[in-house]
């Protein structure tokens, strides 16, 4: 099955929590440090500043632990303060993830899945 085909079939995919360092830019140029709280084989849920809105897309740079960094562009599908976390997050899918970024990310997503599962 080619990785696009994955992608696209997220529904059958559970999110997975993480703790990942990340840098992030926003089109208007401001950049702003976070964390990605979870990610599934479409996306990820991040740490963002006040004022982000579903719509924007960010440039997304991430941290993977074993596979190394990874740079994505983010579409924002949702954002808000999250009082429970005392912070903004939002939830976002990857556009137009280039083949190498999405090899690095899927490979990151099974190793996670594998550790939860006890493999």
């Amino acid at each position: 099955m080619k990785l696009d085909n994955i992608l696209n079939e997220s529904r059958e995919w559970r999110r997975i929590d993480v703790d990942l360092a990340a840098k992030g830019k926003m089109t208007t140029g401001k950049s702003f440090e976070s964390r990605v709280v979870n990610i599934n084989p479409d996306g990820v849920c991040f740490v963002v500043p006040q004022g982000v809105a579903a719509g924007q897309e960010v440039r997304l740079v991430m941290e993977l632990p074993a596979i190394g960094k990874m740079e994505a562009r983010v579409k924002i599908s949702w954002a808000g303060y999250l009082e429970q976390y005392k912070h903004v997050r939002a939830g976002g899918k990857f556009e137009d993830l280039p083949e190498k970024e999405k090899e690095k990310f899927l490979r990151y997503y099974h190793l996670k899945v594998m550790s939860s599962m006890g493999g």
